[in-house]
C-alpha cells in the first residue's frame, strides 16, 4: 500500500510558506521544501524561504543544500526525499510537503527514468553554441520536449540535447520509462482570482527589493557566481543582474521580473490543473487553515 503524502501547492506568490508555518505551530509538521531554487544556498530574499529563525526553531528539509553553480536535477530531488520521507516515517514525525515546483512533485510521484550522468565536455560543447541554434536543434531530435521546454531556459534545452547525444534517443522518450512510486500525492492546492493573485505577485518583488534584494544579488556576484550558475537562472535575479550590468533600467526590471513571475505563475497553475487537487481560495489565512486541517483530518494525517 503506498503511503500518503500531504502537499501543498500552488502558484508562487499565493501564500503556501504562511499557511505551511501555521500548520507547522499547531501540529508540528516537518517540512520538506519542493521548490526549485529555495534548494540553492545565499538565495533567500528572491526565494522567499521561511524565516531563518522558524527554520532553526522547526525541521525544514531541501532547503539550503547546494550552492549557486551547482545543478541539481529533478531526479536528485526525488533520490533525496525519499530518503527524507523513509527518515521521518521510522520517526513516526508528521511531515508536508510545500511548493510549487510541479517537475520535482512529478519526479517523487511518477518516478523518472535513471538519468544519465552529466557529460562534462559535451555540456561545455553545447554551451558554446547560440541558445536559439540549441532550441532549433531540440525540436529536430525531440518535438516533445521543445515544446514542454521554454526557449529561453538554456538549463532544460542543453540537458535534452545531453541525454539525447548520449543515449540517442530524445529525452521525452525517457520521461514515460516510469517506475513505481511508494508514494501518493495527496494535494491541496491554494489559489486566488487571476487579479489578486497578479497584485500579490507586483507588490512582494517590491517588497524584496525593499529587502534588500539588489544587495542580495551582488553580493553573490562578489562570491565570484554569475549569470550562468544554475542558481542565479532565477526570476527576479536574472533581471536584477541585467539591472546591475546597466542593460535595465531599475524600474524596467521590477517590470520585467513581475511579468516573468506572473507568467511563471501561470504556467505552475496549468501544470496543477492537470492534476487531481483540492483547490482552495486563500482569501483568509485562518479560513484556509482550517479548511486545510478538515482535509487532513478526514485522511487521519493529523
Amino acid at each position: 500500500m503506498k503511503t500518503l503524502i500531504p502537499c501543498l501547492c500552488g502558484p508562487t506568490g499565493v501564500g503556501k510558506t504562511e499557511i505551511s508555518l501555521l500548520l507547522v505551530e499547531k501540529y508540528n509538521f516537518s517540512i520538506i521544501s519542493c521548490d526549485s531554487r529555495q534548494i540553492y544556498k545565499y538565495l533567500d530574499i528572491g526565494t522567499a524561504k521561511p524565516p531563518l529563525e522558524i527554520r532553526k526553531k522547526y525541521e525544514f528539509y531541501m532547503i539550503d543544500i547546494i550552492t549557486p553553480d551547482k545543478y541539481y536535477s529533478a531526479y536528485d530531488y526525488a533520490q533525496e526525499t525519499e530518503r527524507i520521507i523513509e527518515e521521518l516515517k521510522k520517526r513516526n514525525k508528521r511531515f508536508l510537503m510545500v511548493g510549487g515546483s510541479g517537475l520535482y512533485f512529478k519526479a517523487l510521484f511518477s518516478p523518472f527514468f535513471e538519468a544519465p550522468p552529466v557529460d562534462l565536455k559535451l555540456r561545455e560543447e553545447l554551451k558554446k553554441k547560440p541558445l536559439p541554434i540549441l532550441y532549433e536543434e531540440l525540436k529536430k531530435v525531440d518535438e516533445i520536449s521543445a515544446q514542454r521546454i521554454h526557449p529561453n531556459d538554456s538549463q532544460r534545452i542543453i540537458r535534452a540535447l545531453e541525454v539525447y547525444y548520449l543515449t540517442n534517443k530524445p529525452f521525452s522518450y525517457f520521461l514515460n520509462q516510469k517506475r513505481e512510486s511508494k508514494y501518493e500525492p495527496l494535494y491541496i492546492g491554494l489559489n486566488l482570482e487571476r487579479e489578486i493573485l497578479y497584485k500579490k505577485i507586483n507588490e512582494r518583488f517590491i517588497k524584496m527589493i525593499e529587502d534588500g534584494l539588489i544587495e542580495e544579488v551582488e553580493n553573490l556576484l562578489k562570491m565570484g557566481y554569475n549569470e550562468n550558475s544554475p542558481g542565479l537562472r532565477t526570476i527576479g535575479y536574472q533581471e536584477v543582474v541585467l539591472y546591475l550590468k546597466g542593460k535595465l533600467k531599475k524600474e524596467e526590471m521590477i517590470a520585467l521580473a513581475q511579468k516573468n513571475t506572473r507568467n511563471y505563475a501561470k504556467r505552475q497553475l496549468t501544470w496543477f490543473k492537470r492534476e487531481k487537487v483540492n483547490w482552495l481560495l486563500n482569501h483568509s489565512k485562518e479560513e484556509t487553515f482550517l479548511k486545510i486541517a478538515e482535509i487532513l483530518k478526514k485522511y487521519n494525517l493529523i
